[in-house]
């Protein structure tokens, strides 16, 4: 007989053990090599489920803390999927049956392979709310050793940052060639996402604005790529001061080499640059047609669902669902419903924090979103923050549709509002103002305190003394079944167009003085 044929063969797991069963019995054994101090409570532990499968945990413990702790033993990737199907059952019945609380719950899974199952499993302990520890298992000899895992951080960071990029054009073919000089640039960084927002000026639009604009968007980069970026652009990540977005140094930095085109060779972009903004975007788009968007670097070969109207979405950030970096710090837009609660939950907080400026809002909005009841219903989210009482007069001056801040709360049923409660200011009917340019330098600090502040997307000062001054107070109306219900006070509502048209040398007054310096757009959207 030949040595092969006399060989015992090598066993299953480890080449040590017969199956996962015989597997688990060892352990059972020698519970000190997943943790020193552990007491066994039971092999093969029985979960009964009144609403369907139980389960049964390969072996019950518990520390010396008393956590109750779950033992999953498994032997290949393909049982990846079945571990954390068990695992989310275990702790669901233990909650109910046993009246554990869930960060007394913890769970430890064992396994000789872990290619397939250590993305889910980091995601699945980041998710819920109990502790995991993973562990490998390994032949040491004729015993086993068992191996820490190291979880992945599963991070669901936003994902667009709010560092842009927008630049002017005169003519469309320089242009052309900007968006071909950037796709063969990015080629030496292809795990970077660029997309390029290119618009053109509609033709009812004012002639005076640029024909020709282009929005440029980087998304996260992953950390571990981050040395890449250095070897390419030869500098260390963070030098590149000032940074618009504190935090998104690595795709600023990214960004920037792509786009660091040679002024003699793009002179339009040296005198068409500035930083892109989700306001200065939401308030080009009324006057310029999205002509298309190109797609630069690390994109799926077939994506379906970031299509032209979600990236131009996710830039406006006017909604905290759509993953951009930074929201909108003028509008406030989405639409969720209260039956799926993460969505719902992310949604009314942020709408909150969005209108925290004004605490009557706060309450009054907070106790109208507390009423909405989880069903079918969709409720839709808009505010609007125009926070320079004195810039909305000037824009008054010239456009009735000119608007200061509010917002608004409406829950439809089949399309129709069943209920609603929106805020805005209303004016006293009384007070104005005698001196312009001492208003202007208590609220601002100076005139030109107060162009800055204006035209400023990122200003976080608020100046609501503006509002004292000149007799805005906030009002509240209801709506429930089509009809609308008035706050008690104030009894007489005078809008914003009605203080400029009572107080027409004083409005007028207000818009020489900020325009001396310069001229400001009079146009809603600015």
């Amino acid at each position: 007989m030949s040595k092969d044929e006399t060989a015992t063969p090598a066993k299953p797991v480890l080449g040590l053990f017969k199956d996962e069963g015989d597997f688990r019995d060892y352990l059972e054994n020698n519970l000190d090599l997943v943790e020193g101090g552990l007491t066994l409570l039971e092999k093969e532990h029985v979960l009964e489920n009144l609403e369907g499968s139980g389960g049964r945990v390969d072996i019950l413990a518990q520390d010396a803390l008393g956590h109750i702790i779950c033992i999953e033993i498994k032997r290949s990737d393909a049982s990846a999927r079945s571990a954390l199907n068990e695992l989310s059952k275990y702790i669901t019945l233990l909650v109910e049956r046993d009246r554990l609380p869930p960060e007394m719950i913890r769970c430890v899974v064992v396994s000789t392979h872990w290619k397939e199952l250590r993305l889910p499993l980091s995601f699945f302990a980041q998710s819920v709310g109990v502790a995991v520890t993973a562990l490998e298992a390994k032949r040491d000899g004729d015993r086993v050793h068992l191996e820490p895992v190291e979880m992945l951080d599963i991070r669901f960071l936003k994902q667009l940052s709010p560092d842009m990029d927008l630049i002017w054009f005169d003519t469309e073919e320089p242009r052309q060639r900007y968006v071909e000089f950037l796709s063969a640039r990015a080629k030496s960084l292809p795990f970077v996402r660029l997309a390029v927002l290119l618009f053109e000026r509609r033709v009812d639009a004012d002639t005076t604005l640029t024909p020709y604009a282009m929005m440029i968007c980087v998304w996260r980069i992953k950390d571990g790529l981050h040395e890449k970026i250095t070897d390419v652009t030869g500098q260390p990540i963070g030098l590149d001061l000032p940074y618009a977005a504190p935090g998104w140094e690595p795709e600023a930095d990214a960004k920037n080499w792509i786009d660091d085109a040679p002024f003699a060779s793009f002179p339009e972009v040296g005198r068409g640059w500035t930083h892109g903004t989700p306001e200065k975007l939401s308030s080009l788009i009324p006057n310029y047609d999205l002509q298309r968007i190109e797609r630069i670097g690390d994109w799926p070969k077939i994506d379906l669902i970031n299509n032209d109207g979600r990236i131009l979405e996710m830039a406006q950030a006017t909604s905290p669902l759509v993953g951009a970096g930074r929201l909108s710090r003028h509008t406030f837009r989405v639409k969720v419903s209260p039956k799926y609660g993460p969505s719902w939950r992310a949604a009314t907080t942020s709408f909150l924090e969005f209108i925290a400026f004004d605490t009557a809002w706060v309450e009054q909005a907070k106790a109208f979103l507390d009423q909405i009841k989880e069903d079918d219903s969709t409720v839709e989210l808009h505010a609007f923050d125009k926070k320079h009482l004195v810039f909305a007069i000037h824009q008054a001056c010239f456009h009735d549709e000119a608007m200061f801040s509010f917002f608004e709360i409406a829950v439809r049923k089949d399309d129709a509002i069943v209920l609603g409660i929106c805020g805005q200011y209303s004016w006293d009917g009384v007070t104005c103002p005698t001196n312009v340019e001492a208003v202007i330098h208590d609220i601002y600090g100076g005139i030109m305190h107060a162009r800055v502040a204006i035209q400023s997307a990122v200003d976080n000062d608020r100046y609501e003394k503006a509002l004292t001054l000149h007799g805005f107070v906030p009002v509240f109306d209801w709506v429930k079944d089509d009809r609308i219900s008035h706050s008690s006070l104030p009894t007489q509502r005078y809008p914003l167009q009605a203080f400029v048209a009572a107080n027409p040398a004083y409005s007028s007054d207000v818009s020489a003085t900020l325009q001396r310096v310069g001229p400001l757009p009079t146009g809603p959207s600015s």
